[in-house]
């Protein structure tokens, strides 16, 4: 399995784990030509770094959703609206949505609370 690089303590210990949810009692409307959902949860081995992201395809757009959670912080969670499902980079995203928890905040915001929580990941792991 290949390993990425952790934003949070810089080491290649970052593991991509595909996640099947399962939904037996849920009575599920079936899917149209060109719909999918595909969801992944990435792990720091080291700092213990940790998102979830869920990617939404429709036939004519793509939402893709990154989910940060440490311990029983607020949850950090930004939308990416997109027109073609692609990679998720300025070029390609449409608009983006962010909130803590269940609050809308602006961009600046959301990136100075990611940062200070990668700085406290960090520190754990170099102390």
């Amino acid at each position: 399995m290949e390993k990425l690089q952790c934003k949070a303590c810089g080491s290649y210990s970052m593991v991509p784990m595909d996640v099947v949810v399962e939904q037996d009692d849920v009575q599920e409307e079936p899917k149209l030509l060109g719909e999918d959902q595909e969801s992944r949860f990435y792990t720091c081995h080291v700092c213990g770094d940790n998102w979830l992201s869920v990617k939404e395809t429709r036939r004519d757009n793509c939402k893709i959703t990154f989910v940060h959670q440490m311990g029983m912080s607020p949850e950090l969670k930004r939308i990416a609206h997109m027109g073609t499902p692609v990679v998720a980079n300025d070029d390609t995203v449409d608009k983006w949505e962010y909130y803590l928890d269940d609050e809308r905040i602006d961009s600046d915001s959301w990136h100075e609370k990611l940062v200070k929580r990668r700085k406290v990941l960090r520190s754990i792991c170099s102390n």
